[in-house]
Protein backbone atom coordinates (compact mmCIF):
# COMPACT_ATOMS: atom_id res chain seq x y z
CA UNK A 1 0.00 0.00 0.00
CA UNK A 2 2.85 2.44 0.82
CA UNK A 3 4.16 2.06 -2.74
CA UNK A 4 0.77 3.09 -4.16
CA UNK A 5 0.75 6.27 -2.08
CA UNK A 6 4.36 7.05 -3.04
CA UNK A 7 3.50 6.80 -6.73
CA UNK A 8 0.48 9.07 -6.33
CA UNK A 9 2.40 11.71 -4.39
CA UNK A 10 5.05 11.75 -7.13
CA UNK A 11 2.32 12.08 -9.78
CA UNK A 12 0.70 14.97 -7.89
CA UNK A 13 4.02 16.79 -7.49
CA UNK A 14 4.77 16.35 -11.19
CA UNK A 15 1.31 17.65 -12.02
CA UNK A 16 1.76 20.81 -9.96
CA UNK A 17 5.20 21.49 -11.48
CA UNK A 18 3.86 20.92 -14.99
CA UNK A 19 1.23 23.65 -14.70
CA UNK A 20 3.53 26.28 -16.13
CA UNK A 21 2.12 25.38 -19.55
CA UNK A 22 -0.14 27.88 -21.27
CA UNK A 23 -3.10 25.53 -20.92
CA UNK A 24 -3.04 24.38 -17.32
CA UNK A 25 -4.22 21.11 -15.88
CA UNK A 26 -6.92 21.57 -13.26
CA UNK A 27 -6.26 19.77 -9.99
CA UNK A 28 -9.17 19.40 -7.58
CA UNK A 29 -9.06 18.74 -3.84
CA UNK A 30 -12.10 17.76 -1.79
CA UNK A 31 -12.37 17.12 1.95
CA UNK A 32 -15.49 16.06 3.83
CA UNK A 33 -16.36 15.18 7.41
CA UNK A 34 -19.74 13.94 8.55
CA UNK A 35 -21.79 11.58 10.66
CA UNK A 36 -24.67 9.13 10.12
CA UNK A 37 -27.21 8.45 12.87
CA UNK A 38 -30.25 6.16 12.82
CA UNK A 39 -33.02 5.13 15.17
CA UNK A 40 -32.40 1.37 15.14
CA UNK A 41 -28.66 1.03 14.57
CA UNK A 42 -28.92 0.17 10.85
CA UNK A 43 -28.08 2.58 8.05
CA UNK A 44 -31.24 3.29 6.00
CA UNK A 45 -31.32 1.87 2.48
CA UNK A 46 -30.89 5.05 0.42
CA UNK A 47 -28.14 6.38 2.70
CA UNK A 48 -25.93 3.39 1.82
CA UNK A 49 -27.13 2.17 -1.62
CA UNK A 50 -25.18 3.31 -4.70
CA UNK A 51 -22.48 4.94 -2.56
CA UNK A 52 -19.66 2.84 -4.05
CA UNK A 53 -19.46 0.70 -0.92
CA UNK A 54 -18.16 3.43 1.41
CA UNK A 55 -21.14 3.54 3.81
CA UNK A 56 -21.34 0.71 6.40
CA UNK A 57 -24.61 -1.10 7.11
CA UNK A 58 -24.42 -0.28 10.83
CA UNK A 59 -24.63 3.15 12.43
CA UNK A 60 -23.76 5.51 14.09
CA UNK A 61 -20.82 6.36 11.86
CA UNK A 62 -18.31 9.18 11.80
CA UNK A 63 -16.68 9.51 8.39
CA UNK A 64 -13.73 11.43 6.96
CA UNK A 65 -13.25 11.60 3.19
CA UNK A 66 -10.55 13.20 1.10
CA UNK A 67 -9.76 13.18 -2.60
CA UNK A 68 -7.43 14.69 -5.15
CA UNK A 69 -7.89 14.41 -8.90
CA UNK A 70 -6.53 15.85 -12.10
CA UNK A 71 -8.49 15.58 -15.32
CA UNK A 72 -7.40 16.11 -18.90
CA UNK A 73 -6.56 19.62 -20.02
CA UNK A 74 -9.54 21.57 -21.28
CA UNK A 75 -9.44 24.40 -23.81
CA UNK A 76 -10.56 27.82 -22.62
CA UNK A 77 -10.72 29.49 -26.02
CA UNK A 78 -11.25 28.20 -29.55
CA UNK A 79 -7.56 28.69 -30.25
CA UNK A 80 -6.68 26.44 -27.31
CA UNK A 81 -8.20 23.44 -29.09
CA UNK A 82 -5.41 23.54 -31.64
CA UNK A 83 -2.74 23.70 -28.93
CA UNK A 84 -3.85 20.56 -27.11
CA UNK A 85 -1.90 17.38 -27.71
CA UNK A 86 -3.72 14.22 -28.72
CA UNK A 87 -2.01 12.63 -25.73
CA UNK A 88 -2.93 13.57 -22.17
CA UNK A 89 -3.11 12.00 -18.74
CA UNK A 90 -4.75 12.32 -15.33
CA UNK A 91 -5.18 10.64 -11.98
CA UNK A 92 -7.49 10.30 -8.99
CA UNK A 93 -7.11 9.30 -5.35
CA UNK A 94 -9.97 9.04 -2.85
CA UNK A 95 -9.60 7.82 0.74
CA UNK A 96 -12.44 7.20 3.21
CA UNK A 97 -12.15 6.52 6.93
CA UNK A 98 -15.19 5.28 8.88
CA UNK A 99 -15.34 5.12 12.67
CA UNK A 100 -18.25 3.29 14.33
CA UNK A 101 -19.45 -0.25 14.93
CA UNK A 102 -17.32 -1.17 11.92
CA UNK A 103 -14.03 0.72 11.59
CA UNK A 104 -12.79 0.99 8.02
CA UNK A 105 -10.17 2.60 5.83
CA UNK A 106 -11.30 2.37 2.21
CA UNK A 107 -9.83 3.50 -1.09
CA UNK A 108 -12.74 3.74 -3.52
CA UNK A 109 -10.58 5.47 -6.13
CA UNK A 110 -6.88 5.19 -6.93
CA UNK A 111 -6.14 5.31 -10.65
CA UNK A 112 -3.90 6.72 -13.33
CA UNK A 113 -5.36 7.33 -16.79
CA UNK A 114 -4.10 8.42 -20.18
CA UNK A 115 -5.74 9.18 -23.50
CA UNK A 116 -4.68 9.35 -27.09
CA UNK A 117 -7.27 10.90 -29.32
CA UNK A 118 -10.63 9.24 -28.61
CA UNK A 119 -9.12 6.28 -26.73
CA UNK A 120 -8.41 6.06 -23.01
CA UNK A 121 -6.57 3.53 -20.86
CA UNK A 122 -6.55 3.43 -17.07
CA UNK A 123 -5.40 1.20 -14.25
CA UNK A 124 -6.65 1.03 -10.66
CA UNK A 125 -9.95 1.62 -8.90
CA UNK A 126 -12.37 4.11 -10.43
CA UNK A 127 -16.04 5.01 -9.93
CA UNK A 128 -18.05 3.85 -12.95
CA UNK A 129 -21.54 2.93 -14.14
CA UNK A 130 -22.10 0.52 -17.05
CA UNK A 131 -25.19 0.56 -19.28
CA UNK A 132 -27.63 2.99 -20.87
CA UNK A 133 -29.10 4.78 -17.86
CA UNK A 134 -29.34 8.19 -16.25
CA UNK A 135 -25.93 8.67 -14.64
CA UNK A 136 -26.88 10.98 -11.74
CA UNK A 137 -30.32 10.20 -10.27
CA UNK A 138 -30.97 6.58 -11.34
CA UNK A 139 -31.74 3.77 -8.88
CA UNK A 140 -28.71 2.15 -10.47
CA UNK A 141 -27.84 0.47 -13.74
CA UNK A 142 -28.92 -3.17 -13.51
CA UNK A 143 -25.51 -4.80 -14.00
CA UNK A 144 -22.95 -2.24 -12.70
CA UNK A 145 -24.58 0.45 -10.58
CA UNK A 146 -21.98 2.04 -8.34
CA UNK A 147 -23.37 0.10 -5.38
CA UNK A 148 -20.16 -1.75 -4.49
CA UNK A 149 -16.60 -0.64 -3.85
CA UNK A 150 -14.92 -0.16 -7.25
CA UNK A 151 -12.93 -3.17 -8.41
CA UNK A 152 -9.27 -2.84 -9.49
CA UNK A 153 -9.15 -3.05 -13.30
CA UNK A 154 -7.09 -2.34 -16.36
CA UNK A 155 -9.34 -0.91 -19.05
CA UNK A 156 -9.17 0.53 -22.54
CA UNK A 157 -12.21 2.43 -23.75
CA UNK A 158 -13.73 5.25 -25.73
CA UNK A 159 -15.34 7.31 -22.93
CA UNK A 160 -17.38 9.36 -25.39
CA UNK A 161 -19.24 8.49 -28.56
CA UNK A 162 -16.83 8.47 -31.52
CA UNK A 163 -18.30 9.32 -34.95
CA UNK A 164 -17.56 6.95 -37.81
CA UNK A 165 -16.17 9.18 -40.53
CA UNK A 166 -17.72 7.40 -43.49
CA UNK A 167 -21.20 8.07 -42.01
CA UNK A 168 -20.46 11.81 -41.65
CA UNK A 169 -21.28 11.65 -37.96
CA UNK A 170 -24.62 9.86 -38.32
CA UNK A 171 -23.29 6.66 -36.65
CA UNK A 172 -21.11 6.80 -33.51
CA UNK A 173 -19.83 4.18 -31.10
CA UNK A 174 -18.42 3.88 -27.58
CA UNK A 175 -17.22 0.86 -25.63
CA UNK A 176 -14.77 -0.63 -23.18
CA UNK A 177 -12.64 -3.74 -22.71
CA UNK A 178 -11.36 -4.54 -19.21
CA UNK A 179 -9.66 -7.11 -17.02
CA UNK A 180 -10.31 -6.97 -13.27
CA UNK A 181 -9.51 -8.78 -10.03
CA UNK A 182 -12.06 -9.92 -7.46
CA UNK A 183 -11.19 -9.76 -3.77
CA UNK A 184 -9.43 -12.65 -2.02
CA UNK A 185 -11.26 -12.43 1.32
CA UNK A 186 -14.30 -14.31 0.03
CA UNK A 187 -15.31 -17.70 1.41
CA UNK A 188 -16.15 -19.32 -1.95
CA UNK A 189 -13.34 -18.71 -4.48
CA UNK A 190 -10.00 -16.90 -4.47
CA UNK A 191 -7.68 -15.62 -7.20
CA UNK A 192 -10.42 -15.18 -9.79
CA UNK A 193 -11.02 -12.51 -12.38
CA UNK A 194 -13.44 -10.19 -14.13
CA UNK A 195 -13.76 -9.95 -17.88
CA UNK A 196 -15.81 -6.95 -18.97
CA UNK A 197 -16.62 -5.39 -22.31
CA UNK A 198 -19.33 -3.23 -23.82
CA UNK A 199 -20.25 -1.75 -27.18
CA UNK A 200 -22.92 0.88 -27.79
CA UNK A 201 -23.98 2.73 -30.92
CA UNK A 202 -25.71 6.07 -31.43
CA UNK A 203 -27.75 6.95 -34.51
CA UNK A 204 -28.00 10.67 -35.19
CA UNK A 205 -25.51 13.50 -35.49
CA UNK A 206 -24.51 15.26 -32.25
CA UNK A 207 -26.47 18.43 -33.06
CA UNK A 208 -29.67 16.59 -33.98
CA UNK A 209 -32.76 16.82 -31.76
CA UNK A 210 -33.27 13.05 -31.67
CA UNK A 211 -30.88 10.12 -31.19
CA UNK A 212 -31.35 6.36 -30.96
CA UNK A 213 -29.03 4.16 -28.87
CA UNK A 214 -28.41 0.42 -28.74
CA UNK A 215 -25.76 -1.96 -27.50
CA UNK A 216 -24.72 -4.51 -24.91
CA UNK A 217 -22.37 -5.18 -22.03
CA UNK A 218 -20.80 -8.53 -21.17
CA UNK A 219 -19.55 -9.42 -17.68
CA UNK A 220 -17.81 -12.68 -16.69
CA UNK A 221 -16.50 -14.09 -13.43
CA UNK A 222 -13.86 -16.68 -14.32
CA UNK A 223 -10.87 -18.69 -13.11
CA UNK A 224 -9.81 -19.13 -9.50
CA UNK A 225 -9.40 -21.72 -6.77
CA UNK A 226 -12.35 -23.16 -4.84
CA UNK A 227 -12.45 -22.67 -1.07
CA UNK A 228 -15.23 -25.23 -0.59
CA UNK A 229 -15.19 -29.02 -1.17
CA UNK A 230 -15.76 -30.30 -4.71
CA UNK A 231 -14.92 -34.02 -4.44
CA UNK A 232 -16.72 -34.99 -7.66
CA UNK A 233 -15.05 -32.24 -9.75
CA UNK A 234 -18.45 -30.78 -10.52
CA UNK A 235 -17.22 -27.18 -10.56
CA UNK A 236 -13.47 -27.55 -10.98
CA UNK A 237 -10.61 -29.96 -11.57
CA UNK A 238 -9.04 -30.70 -8.20
CA UNK A 239 -10.20 -27.34 -6.88
CA UNK A 240 -8.86 -25.31 -9.83
CA UNK A 241 -11.27 -23.46 -12.13
CA UNK A 242 -10.04 -23.06 -15.70
CA UNK A 243 -7.63 -20.08 -15.86
CA UNK A 244 -5.57 -20.82 -18.99
CA UNK A 245 -5.25 -18.60 -22.05
CA UNK A 246 -7.58 -20.97 -23.90
CA UNK A 247 -10.11 -20.57 -21.08
CA UNK A 248 -9.74 -16.79 -21.40
CA UNK A 249 -10.53 -16.98 -25.14
CA UNK A 250 -13.63 -19.03 -24.32
CA UNK A 251 -14.61 -16.43 -21.72
CA UNK A 252 -14.17 -13.50 -24.13
CA UNK A 253 -16.06 -15.15 -26.98
CA UNK A 254 -18.74 -16.73 -24.77
CA UNK A 255 -18.18 -20.03 -26.56
CA UNK A 256 -20.51 -22.81 -25.49
CA UNK A 257 -18.70 -25.94 -24.32
CA UNK A 258 -21.84 -28.08 -24.35
CA UNK A 259 -21.01 -29.54 -27.76
CA UNK A 260 -17.59 -30.64 -26.50
CA UNK A 261 -18.68 -31.86 -23.07
CA UNK A 262 -15.11 -32.53 -21.92
CA UNK A 263 -15.31 -32.75 -18.11
CA UNK A 264 -11.58 -33.46 -17.76
CA UNK A 265 -10.57 -29.82 -18.29
CA UNK A 266 -13.02 -27.53 -16.52
CA UNK A 267 -15.33 -29.74 -14.49
CA UNK A 268 -18.79 -31.01 -15.35
CA UNK A 269 -20.53 -27.66 -14.74
CA UNK A 270 -18.52 -25.67 -17.31
CA UNK A 271 -18.34 -28.59 -19.73
CA UNK A 272 -22.12 -28.45 -20.09
CA UNK A 273 -22.26 -24.64 -20.21
CA UNK A 274 -19.56 -21.97 -20.66
CA UNK A 275 -16.29 -21.14 -18.96
CA UNK A 276 -17.16 -18.77 -16.13
CA UNK A 277 -20.30 -16.97 -14.99
CA UNK A 278 -21.65 -14.83 -17.86
CA UNK A 279 -24.19 -12.04 -17.37
CA UNK A 280 -25.09 -8.58 -18.62
CA UNK A 281 -27.74 -6.51 -20.37
CA UNK A 282 -28.77 -5.60 -23.90
CA UNK A 283 -29.83 -1.95 -23.86
CA UNK A 284 -31.87 0.37 -26.05
CA UNK A 285 -32.78 4.03 -25.70
CA UNK A 286 -33.54 7.31 -27.40
CA UNK A 287 -33.42 10.96 -26.46
CA UNK A 288 -35.28 14.08 -27.51
CA UNK A 289 -34.11 17.70 -27.24
CA UNK A 290 -36.45 20.71 -27.28
CA UNK A 291 -36.03 24.35 -26.33
CA UNK A 292 -37.55 23.77 -22.88
CA UNK A 293 -36.49 20.24 -21.92
CA UNK A 294 -34.60 17.11 -22.93
CA UNK A 295 -35.75 13.54 -22.26
CA UNK A 296 -33.89 10.23 -22.32
CA UNK A 297 -35.81 6.93 -22.48
CA UNK A 298 -33.95 3.68 -21.78
CA UNK A 299 -34.56 -0.05 -21.45
CA UNK A 300 -32.10 -2.66 -20.11
CA UNK A 301 -32.87 -6.31 -20.99
CA UNK A 302 -31.39 -8.92 -18.66
CA UNK A 303 -29.45 -11.97 -19.85
CA UNK A 304 -27.75 -14.58 -17.70
CA UNK A 305 -28.66 -18.22 -18.37
CA UNK A 306 -30.03 -18.10 -21.90
CA UNK A 307 -33.65 -17.17 -21.25
CA UNK A 308 -33.39 -13.90 -23.19
CA UNK A 309 -32.40 -15.80 -26.34
CA UNK A 310 -35.83 -17.46 -26.16
CA UNK A 311 -37.53 -14.22 -24.96
CA UNK A 312 -38.89 -16.15 -21.99
CA UNK A 313 -37.65 -13.48 -19.55
CA UNK A 314 -38.41 -10.49 -21.79
CA UNK A 315 -40.62 -8.95 -19.10
CA UNK A 316 -37.56 -8.56 -16.86
CA UNK A 317 -35.40 -5.46 -17.06
CA UNK A 318 -34.96 -1.83 -16.10
CA UNK A 319 -37.17 0.82 -17.75
CA UNK A 320 -36.53 4.51 -17.24
CA UNK A 321 -37.12 8.07 -18.34
CA UNK A 322 -34.91 11.01 -17.41
CA UNK A 323 -36.19 14.56 -18.02
CA UNK A 324 -33.98 17.65 -17.77
CA UNK A 325 -35.89 20.92 -17.57
CA UNK A 326 -34.02 23.75 -19.27
CA UNK A 327 -36.27 26.76 -18.85
CA UNK A 328 -37.85 27.29 -15.47
CA UNK A 329 -40.00 29.96 -13.89
CA UNK A 330 -38.78 32.66 -11.54
CA UNK A 331 -40.08 30.69 -8.57
CA UNK A 332 -37.87 30.29 -5.51
CA UNK A 333 -37.85 26.50 -5.87
CA UNK A 334 -37.14 25.34 -9.43
CA UNK A 335 -37.53 21.76 -10.62
CA UNK A 336 -34.47 20.78 -12.67
CA UNK A 337 -34.63 17.03 -13.28
CA UNK A 338 -37.00 14.06 -12.97
CA UNK A 339 -36.10 10.35 -13.17
CA UNK A 340 -38.78 7.63 -13.14
CA UNK A 341 -37.86 3.92 -13.28
CA UNK A 342 -39.52 0.54 -13.11
CA UNK A 343 -37.44 -2.58 -12.39
CA UNK A 344 -38.79 -6.11 -12.79
CA UNK A 345 -36.77 -9.30 -12.18
CA UNK A 346 -39.58 -11.66 -11.15
CA UNK A 347 -39.82 -13.79 -14.32
CA UNK A 348 -36.25 -15.09 -14.75
CA UNK A 349 -37.58 -17.21 -17.62
CA UNK A 350 -40.19 -19.00 -15.53
CA UNK A 351 -39.92 -22.25 -13.61
CA UNK A 352 -37.92 -24.33 -16.09
CA UNK A 353 -34.20 -24.97 -15.91
CA UNK A 354 -31.25 -23.54 -17.85
CA UNK A 355 -30.24 -27.02 -19.00
CA UNK A 356 -33.42 -27.31 -21.08
CA UNK A 357 -33.34 -26.31 -24.74
CA UNK A 358 -37.10 -25.99 -25.24
CA UNK A 359 -37.98 -22.30 -25.08
CA UNK A 360 -40.92 -22.83 -22.76
CA UNK A 361 -38.71 -24.71 -20.27
CA UNK A 362 -35.80 -22.28 -19.99
CA UNK A 363 -35.88 -20.43 -16.69
CA UNK A 364 -35.00 -20.04 -13.03
CA UNK A 365 -32.01 -17.94 -14.06
CA UNK A 366 -31.37 -17.04 -10.39
CA UNK A 367 -29.99 -13.58 -11.20
CA UNK A 368 -26.60 -12.64 -9.72
CA UNK A 369 -26.17 -16.15 -8.20
CA UNK A 370 -23.91 -18.90 -9.53
CA UNK A 371 -23.15 -22.47 -8.43
CA UNK A 372 -19.38 -22.03 -8.83
CA UNK A 373 -19.03 -18.48 -7.50
CA UNK A 374 -21.37 -18.87 -4.55
CA UNK A 375 -20.69 -15.34 -3.34
CA UNK A 376 -22.49 -14.25 -6.49
CA UNK A 377 -22.23 -11.08 -8.53
CA UNK A 378 -20.79 -9.12 -5.63
CA UNK A 379 -17.64 -7.37 -4.52
CA UNK A 380 -16.67 -6.83 -0.90
CA UNK A 381 -19.98 -8.56 0.08
CA UNK A 382 -22.05 -5.99 -1.80
CA UNK A 383 -24.04 -6.45 -5.00
CA UNK A 384 -22.21 -5.07 -8.05
CA UNK A 385 -25.53 -4.50 -9.80
CA UNK A 386 -28.80 -2.92 -8.77
CA UNK A 387 -29.03 -2.39 -5.01
CA UNK A 388 -32.53 -3.89 -5.01
CA UNK A 389 -30.99 -7.37 -5.51
CA UNK A 390 -29.34 -8.10 -2.21
CA UNK A 391 -28.94 -10.39 0.77
CA UNK A 392 -31.71 -9.66 3.23
CA UNK A 393 -30.16 -11.37 6.24
CA UNK A 394 -26.57 -10.41 5.47
CA UNK A 395 -25.43 -14.04 5.62
CA UNK A 396 -25.24 -16.88 3.12
CA UNK A 397 -28.61 -18.66 3.01
CA UNK A 398 -29.19 -22.40 3.25
CA UNK A 399 -28.58 -22.92 -0.47
CA UNK A 400 -24.99 -21.78 -0.07
CA UNK A 401 -25.69 -18.77 -2.33
CA UNK A 402 -25.07 -15.25 -1.10
CA UNK A 403 -27.84 -13.17 -2.74
CA UNK A 404 -31.16 -14.45 -1.43
CA UNK A 405 -33.48 -11.74 -2.79
CA UNK A 406 -33.42 -11.42 -6.59
CA UNK A 407 -37.09 -11.55 -7.61
CA UNK A 408 -37.99 -7.87 -7.36
CA UNK A 409 -40.59 -5.47 -8.67
CA UNK A 410 -39.66 -1.86 -7.87
CA UNK A 411 -41.01 1.60 -8.67
CA UNK A 412 -38.62 4.52 -8.31
CA UNK A 413 -38.83 8.33 -8.47
CA UNK A 414 -36.09 10.92 -8.04
CA UNK A 415 -36.46 14.71 -8.27
CA UNK A 416 -33.77 17.38 -8.31
CA UNK A 417 -34.54 21.03 -7.57
CA UNK A 418 -32.70 24.23 -6.75
CA UNK A 419 -33.58 26.90 -4.21
CA UNK A 420 -32.49 30.44 -5.08
CA UNK A 421 -30.06 28.97 -7.63
CA UNK A 422 -27.53 27.80 -5.06
CA UNK A 423 -29.11 25.21 -2.75
CA UNK A 424 -29.71 21.80 -4.32
CA UNK A 425 -32.50 19.45 -3.21
CA UNK A 426 -32.82 15.81 -4.23
CA UNK A 427 -35.81 13.67 -3.24
CA UNK A 428 -35.68 9.89 -3.80
CA UNK A 429 -38.62 7.52 -3.29
CA UNK A 430 -38.86 3.77 -3.96
CA UNK A 431 -41.51 1.11 -3.44
CA UNK A 432 -40.58 -2.53 -3.97
CA UNK A 433 -42.15 -5.99 -3.74
CA UNK A 434 -39.64 -8.68 -2.84
CA UNK A 435 -40.22 -12.41 -3.41
CA UNK A 436 -36.81 -13.88 -2.48
CA UNK A 437 -35.62 -16.44 -5.05
CA UNK A 438 -37.23 -19.36 -6.89
CA UNK A 439 -35.16 -21.78 -4.80
CA UNK A 440 -35.80 -20.05 -1.44
CA UNK A 441 -38.91 -17.88 -1.84
CA UNK A 442 -40.18 -15.73 1.00
CA UNK A 443 -43.34 -17.14 2.58
CA UNK A 444 -45.14 -13.97 1.53
CA UNK A 445 -43.99 -11.09 -0.65
CA UNK A 446 -42.21 -8.42 1.41
CA UNK A 447 -43.16 -4.84 0.56
CA UNK A 448 -40.72 -2.04 1.22
CA UNK A 449 -40.85 1.77 1.05
CA UNK A 450 -37.61 3.76 1.27
CA UNK A 451 -36.93 7.47 0.87
CA UNK A 452 -34.21 10.09 1.12
CA UNK A 453 -34.05 13.88 0.97
CA UNK A 454 -30.63 15.41 0.20
CA UNK A 455 -29.79 19.07 0.74
CA UNK A 456 -26.53 20.68 -0.43
CA UNK A 457 -26.17 24.23 0.91
CA UNK A 458 -23.14 26.33 -0.09
CA UNK A 459 -21.92 28.70 2.64
CA UNK A 460 -21.56 32.19 1.19
CA UNK A 461 -19.03 33.39 3.75
CA UNK A 462 -16.50 30.71 2.77
CA UNK A 463 -15.74 29.90 -0.85
CA UNK A 464 -15.95 26.20 -1.69
CA UNK A 465 -17.46 25.21 1.67
CA UNK A 466 -20.90 23.62 1.84
CA UNK A 467 -23.16 21.71 4.21
CA UNK A 468 -24.39 18.34 2.95
CA UNK A 469 -27.30 16.71 4.76
CA UNK A 470 -29.68 13.81 4.14
CA UNK A 471 -32.77 12.53 5.88
CA UNK A 472 -33.80 8.94 5.11
CA UNK A 473 -36.72 6.72 6.08
CA UNK A 474 -37.42 2.97 5.70
CA UNK A 475 -40.78 1.34 6.35
CA UNK A 476 -41.91 -2.12 5.35
CA UNK A 477 -41.28 -5.82 5.82
CA UNK A 478 -37.82 -6.09 4.22
CA UNK A 479 -36.04 -3.60 6.50
CA UNK A 480 -37.02 -2.49 9.98
CA UNK A 481 -38.80 0.83 10.36
CA UNK A 482 -35.96 3.28 10.56
CA UNK A 483 -35.13 6.97 10.43
CA UNK A 484 -31.63 8.11 9.58
CA UNK A 485 -29.74 11.33 9.04
CA UNK A 486 -26.41 12.33 7.55
CA UNK A 487 -24.87 15.73 8.11
CA UNK A 488 -21.44 16.77 6.92
CA UNK A 489 -19.23 19.63 5.81
CA UNK A 490 -17.55 19.57 2.42
CA UNK A 491 -14.71 21.78 1.20
CA UNK A 492 -13.51 22.07 -2.40
CA UNK A 493 -10.32 23.71 -3.66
Amino acid sequence: MKYIFSIFFLVIQFSLLAQNNEIQRETKFIAEAGTILSTNGETPFWLRANQYGIVPNQSPIFTLRGSVSSDYKKPITKEDKYKLSRFDWGYGLNIVGNLGKENQILIPEAYIKAKFGAFEIYGGRRKEIVGLVDSTLSSGSYIWSGNALPMPKIQISTPNFVPLGFTKGFLSFKGNYAHGWFENNRTDVKNFYLHQKSLYFRLGKPDWKFHFYGGFNHQVQWGGELLYPDPKNQFSINGKVGSSFNDYINVVTGRSLATVGDTTKNGANDALNRSGNHLGTIDFGFDIYTSTFSAFFYRQNVYEDGSLAYLSNITDGLNGISINIKKTSEATVKLQKIVIEYLNTTSQGGVGGSENTAARLRGQDNYFNNDVYKGGWSYNQTSLGTAFINNVSGVINNTGLFLNNNRIEAFYLSLQSSVKQNTLLNLTLSLSKNDGTYVTPFKIALNQFSSRLNVLLPLKFKSGLSISSSISFDKGELYKENYGIYIGFKKKW
